[in-house]
């Protein structure tokens, strides 16, 4: 037998404890595997749910009704959903790269560069309303919300914006001010109907019974028929009185809308002009004008179908009404242009005039296709324009 202390049985020892040794390294190794395994599991679940999650705010953006833009800080658009191009008429790849300023008058740009400002200087900016240019030209009211996008480190990478069409919330509104205006001339014609009632009339009354109770103590004929024609006349005014009583508990009655009014004047110029004008109508055309600027802008409507009648020789003509910050009447014909006599005329010297007392402009100008446009324009948010400038 070999000694336990023989090399062989040391060499023994030596490889059991490799064994056991590369046992353990192993197990190590299977553990590290399984945590490995785990950790790819964890982050294939995170990655998954990322992607879902970003799959579902796509298909947000890309149904929305709603315009969904972002810019860079140039403001310069980087993405552009459907609802843009629906609510503005751009296709995606008409406006990629290009200033948002492409979508708005100047002033309502100046308005969304502030707002980017205001934000770059103090990271946020309320909301906003606005009136922002379609491809055709025409503009839409819109509620503007402006949101920063930053990176990961907090630095500023551009805004993301939303334009929500709010024509009809503003047709609305105007809507309901004019009903509640309703409710409060009634009310008062009601509260002043029972004030004539209670009070004018019957002290009205009362005088004529003292009146004629006087004829009786009295001698003198010609006396007595003037107290008579005195109670005549006050039983007239009693009369009248009960008339304006009845008028004022009746519902008042609605003016024609500005837009048939204005569809009326063309109509009724057609055989004039030979030709039946094409009319269009932008903005709040009847919620934003007072009955007094209504006025203004149909006598300059017939004024200028008028001039156009005289002068024009068109067989097309075009009238464009426009009501936003200001009000804007165009007439456009293909008639045989500008004359330089016509422009001394008393008819533009009186639309010239009408527009400059209320604080507006005139002008005629050449169309490059042939006839001339006519453009009458006036602010309509400036509270001390004059009024009741020379009629035409």
């Amino acid at each position: 037998m070999e000694d336990a202390d023989s090399p062989r049985t040391a060499d023994n020892a030596d490889d059991l404890a490799e064994l056991e040794r590369r046992a353990r390294l192993v197990d190590e190794l299977g553990q590290e595997l399984d945590d490995t395994n785990r950790g790819l599991i964890a982050l294939h679940t995170e990655l998954e749910a990322a992607r879902r999650a970003e799959a579902r705010l796509a298909a947000i953006v890309a149904s929305s009704d709603d315009a969904m833009i972002s810019v860079d800080p140039a403001l310069l658009v980087q993405t552009w959903n459907p609802g843009a191009q629906r609510l503005f008429g751009h296709a995606q790849e008409h406006v990629l790269d290009h200033a948002i300023g492409l979508l708005m008058p100047d002033a309502a740009f100046d308005a969304f560069r502030a707002v980017a400002k205001e934000i770059r200087s103090h990271g946020h900016a309320d909301s906003y309303q606005s009136r922002w240019r379609r491809t055709d030209g025409t503009e839409v009211d819109v509620a503007v919300t402006v949101s920063p996008m930053r990176d990961l480190d907090g630095a500023l990478i551009g805004f993301a914006t939303v334009a929500r069409d709010i024509t009809h919330q503003l047709t609305a509104q105007a809507e309901l001010a004019a009903a509640r205006a309703d409710r409060e001339v009634m009310a008062e014609r009601d509260r002043i109907a029972r004030d004539l009632h209670d009070m004018v009339i019957q002290r009205v009354f009362g005088a004529g019974l003292v009146l004629q109770s006087i004829t009786t103590r009295i001698t003198r004929p010609d006396a007595t028929s003037r107290i008579h024609a005195v109670i005549d006349e006050l039983d007239a005014t009693i009369r009248e009185l009960r008339g304006t009583i009845f008028n004022l508990n009746q519902p008042a009655q609605k003016a024609a809308s500005l837009r048939s009014q204005v569809l009326d004047e063309t109509t009724a110029a057609r055989d004039r002009l030979g030709c039946a004008p094409a009319v269009e109508f932008h903005g709040p055309v009847d919620a934003a004008l007072t009955d007094e600027t209504a006025a203004h802008l149909l006598a300059a409507l017939r004024e200028a179908l008028s001039n156009v009648a005289r002068h024009a020789h068109a067989s097309a003509v075009h009238v464009a009404v426009r009501a936003g910050d200001e009000l804007l009447l165009e007439v456009a014909d293909n008639g045989r242009g500008i004359d330089p006599a016509v422009t001394r005329s008393s008819g533009l010297t009186n639309l010239r005039r009408r527009a400059e007392n209320l604080g507006g402009t005139f002008e005629v100008i050449g169309r490059s296709e042939g006839g001339t446009r006519l453009r009458w324009c006036i602010p309509l948010k400036d509270p001390a324009a004059p009024t009741d400038p020379a009629h035409a």
